[in-house]
């Protein structure tokens, strides 16, 4: 089991139309986003705007959850999906049209071409084969293969799991999992 613990200081800041995005962790690692070549991308970024529109991805599934503050997301003519911080995460393709209104911090995976999901746990987070990345929206710590991770807000721990595993959390993780 590969695992690294990374930190904020680890992260690339960057500017999207409606804010800053700040990319966790890119696979295959030295992936391009801009270039749109990737097949796994796991990010935070702020809305600043109280409108916004979300960058079209054609191909990717997304994943997105309020870290802080709240927002409603429209896609097209559907109907509205109000988030507030910690939500279950809500599943979208990123081809469709999407209208954001509110200001946030939210926490995104995007997946092209692979299986996945994000989800939020709470005591315990199955570590399953593949890559896992539990993320950490506020200090806790997390025990997993023998080893504890002490976590500070905004930390991450990036796992490479052969078999399956469960790691034990002090608090709360939002978890990513991809075949990868």
């Amino acid at each position: 089991m590969d695992i690294r613990h990374l930190m904020p200081k680890d992260y690339a800041v960057s500017r999207w139309s409606g804010g800053t995005t700040t990319e966790i962790f890119i696979w295959p690692e030295g992936a391009s986003y801009a270039a749109r070549e990737f097949s796994l991308r796991i990010s935070s970024a702020t809305v600043d705007l109280e409108e916004s529109d979300f960058t079209a991805l054609p191909g990717v599934m997304r994943y997105i959850v309020p870290l802080q503050g709240s927002f409603t997301l429209r896609h097209g003519d559907g109907a509205p999906v109000r988030m507030l911080p910690m939500d279950l995460p809500y599943r979208f393709s990123g081809e469709i049209a999407t209208h954001c209104v509110g200001k946030a911090t939210d926490f995104n995976l995007m997946l092209k071409g692979i299986d996945g999901k994000m989800d939020i746990c709470r005591e315990t987070a199955p570590i399953q084969p593949g890559f896992t990345c539990l993320y950490a929206p506020e200090a806790c710590v997390v025990a997993v293969a023998g080893a504890q991770h002490a976590m500070a807000a905004g930390d991450s721990l990036v796992i490479f799991a052969q078999q399956m595993e469960t790691a034990q959390v002090d608090g709360v993780v939002i978890r990513c999992h991809a075949t990868v």
